[in-house]
């Protein structure tokens, strides 16, 4: 048998796609279809590489977008309280809700959901806080626009522990691909390896826990510029320095 199953952390792979689109291609809007684009020609990449042309199946894990609507926690200029956050109105609800929409349509895909928590805060922005420890900014200073709303997702672990232990026990595939970078896979990925699946990290250049990084057995990530290039049908701009396509 030489089949292959990816497995992929849906959030952080759309924030490292809007990492690199964001510092390259401004220039042209990112669709929901151009991240799937991005993952399937990541899958065939990964398949060359390795030398699986058999595909078991892509399973993406993620959460719905947030639908409630909130008070924001600071008041407009000239009222005296909060008004209300509309999630639902939000670029980001939009995204997620047209990509889950085509993930479900998409071959040899499984989209896995978690829950969002009932209970959910607002947080200021690592960039506010520092400013707000330097003494560069004041409290009385903030806007709506230094604060996001922080809700934890429940439920995608367990479901990326039963997909792995699945795979792995049955035979289906004996290597997997890991699109993420934090310990949440640490649990199945040593399950994996114990029965003798070679399991491959692709932290899409991103940090990867530590824990992480000691139960796999190679890492590759691959250039994710000339991806969004093709993708988008646009040069990157600023070109990366460390580019030579």
């Amino acid at each position: 048998m030489q089949k292959i199953a990816f497995f992929v952390d849906g959030g952080y792979f759309v924030r490292r796609i809007k990492y690199y689109h964001r510092k390259h291609f401004q220039a042209c809007a990112l669709e929901p279809h151009h991240i799937v684009s991005v993952i399937y020609n990541l899958v065939r990449k990964h398949q060359e590489n390795l030398g699986r042309d058999q595909l078991y199946r892509i399973y993406y894990y993620d959460a719905p977008p947030l639908e409630k609507q909130i008070r924001y926690p600071r008041p407009a200029s000239g009222h005296q309280t909060p008004g209300t956050w509309n999630c639902k109105k939000e670029s980001g609800y939009i995204f997620q809700t047209e990509l889950h929409k085509q993930l479900r349509a998409s071959r040899k895909l499984a989209l896995r959901m978690g829950k969002l928590s009932n209970s959910g805060q607002w947080q200021v922005k690592d960039t506010v806080l520092r400013e707000l420890l330097a003494n560069e900014k004041q409290f009385s200073d903030l806007t709506n626009d230094d604060f996001y709303y922080s809700v934890q997702q429940k439920g995608v672990d367990t479901r990326i522990g039963v997909d792995i232990t699945t795979v792995t026990l049955n035979h289906y595939a004996d290597t997997i691909v890991l699109l993420a970078s934090d310990a949440d896979f640490v649990p199945a990925a040593k399950l994996a390896r114990t029965h003798g699946v070679d399991v491959v990290l692709d932290p899409l250049w991103g940090n990867v826990d530590s824990d992480l990084q000691t139960h796999i057995d190679g890492k590759k990530s691959f250039d994710l510029v000339n991806q969004l290039k093709h993708i988008l049908g646009h040069e990157p701009e600023p070109r990366p320095k460390w580019w030579t396509e």
